[in-house]
């Protein structure tokens, strides 16, 4: 009897070892909908994926469940067939096991069981819309799939609303140009009373395309009738500019304006290299509620030659919050060694020294009296290719003129500067 014992335990703990590491590794819904040879199919279609989002939307099903999920990458349709899976409620973040299915152009993530949707946690902040033109969504439409897009002042150009337990599609324009709006019966807008048109429309950006190449059909979601048709001007069109430069001393600076606020506690800035991921580098105040233009400017000074993408997060005092348009910038590295004028000039009691050096190496950056004796050693080693900057600070010395010598390689170079205290 120990002898069949034996195997058949061992038997089973090769089974739920499989189990245990058979369960995909979570991944960010951006890498589980991406389509790098822009094909407008997902490049995982069919894999099995393990991803976690924010609920967004109701649920557009009567007798299955189909969600709209969002994690700040990205956001995607959820679909499984019958009620037996969670209920969800705006603002549940869940964990989901399932396979990338596409249907009429949209990409999908199916459960694999009513057990791989989970609730992780409720009451989640939801992003505020990204507000685009029409022409804006239009010309990059797969890019906003499944996420919450906002449309200032579009006017009903043909269709007719839907009446109780009705369905519809309507074109809307915003004077240029045209998308579907589409109307679900499994949402609270049908049966309700056509609003005034023109109307701020808040909606999830949605395909039906139901043949190759999944290229057309865009349209715009909207969710809720209370939320999603509102007066015009009540979105704010708030970032009228956002732009990344590079200044002579190889730093990042970016400069935004926005032309409305509400409820704006501020703009986180986040950068990325061209292959990694978004981190926070910096925040940035806003001016609460205003009407009037603003500009903002941030300049990023732990940068080395390369490519950086960045954008911006726009906060609300609520926890709300949406993106920029996310920016490129190269910074290149210096093709020649050279020693920056210190600025201010003269000085009291600091000022900064800034120099470039074309390659790794080396480097030493002292300062001396006008007797040749060394006062300090700001830099005494290796140096990364590109645009260094230093601080001195000259406190503990008294009025004068002194020099900086950088030395690199076979390089070097003598500059003055004059502290007057």
């Amino acid at each position: 009897m120990k002898k069949l014992i034996i195997p058949l335990i061992f038997f089973l703990l090769i089974i739920f070892n499989q189990n245990l590491f058979s369960q995909p590794s979570l991944i960010t819904i951006a890498e589980a909908r991406e389509d790098l040879n822009m094909d407008f199919i997902p490049d995982r279609l069919g894999d099995t994926v393990r991803v976690r989002g924010v609920v967004i939307s109701p649920n557009y099903q009567t007798s299955n469940r189909s969600y709209y999920i969002w994690d700040n990458t990205a956001g995607i349709t959820t679909f499984i067939s019958g009620l037996g899976s969670p209920t969800l409620a705006l603002g549940d973040e869940v964990e989901i096991v399932g396979f990338i299915d596409h249907f009429n152009g949209l990409t999908e993530i199916s459960p694999l069981t009513d057990t791989d949707i989970v609730v992780l946690s409720t009451g989640n902040p939801i992003p505020d819309p990204q507000v685009l033109t029409l022409e804006q969504y239009l010309n990059n439409a797969e890019a906003y799939e499944s996420e919450l897009i906002g449309f200032v002042n579009l006017t009903k150009v043909s269709g007719t609303w839907p009446g109780a337990g009705s369905s519809a599609t309507l074109k809307v324009s915003d004077g240029i140009d045209s998308v579907d709006l589409r109307i679900d019966s499994d949402t609270d807008i049908d049966g309700q009373p056509e609003p005034a048109w023109p109307q701020d429309i808040i909606g999830l950006g949605g395909q039906f395309d139901n043949s190759a190449p999944y290229d057309g059909g865009y349209q715009i979601l909207p969710r809720y009738y209370a939320t999603d048709f509102l007066p015009p001007g009540t979105i704010p069109v708030e970032l009228i500019s956002f732009t990344a430069t590079v200044n002579p001393f190889g730093e990042a600076v970016l400069n935004w304006v926005t032309a409305t606020e509400i409820n704006n506690r501020g703009f986180e800035i986040e950068r990325k290299s061209l292959n990694g991921r978004f981190a926070i580098i910096g925040f940035i105040e806003g001016y609460g509620t205003t009407s009037e233009e603003k500009t903002y400017s941030y300049v990023d000074q732990s940068v080395n030659p390369g490519i950086y993408v960045y954008r911006l997060k726009q906060i609300d005092f609520n926890g709300q919050f949406e993106y920029s348009e996310a920016i490129e910038l190269e910074i290149s590295p210096p093709l020649i060694f050279d020693l920056e004028q210190n600025y201010p000039n003269p000085f009291n009691p600091s000022t900064k020294i800034s120099y470039s050096v074309p390659k790794s190496g080396y480097v030493s950056l002292k300062v001396y009296n006008a007797l040749g004796q060394e006062v300090a050693a700001l830099v005494n080693g290796i140096k990364e290719a590109g645009n260094h900057k230093i601080d001195f600070n000259a406190s503990n010395l008294n009025s004068g003129i002194y020099f900086y010598k950088l030395e690199a390689g076979d390089f070097t170079q003598v500059k003055k500067m004059t502290l007057i205290k």
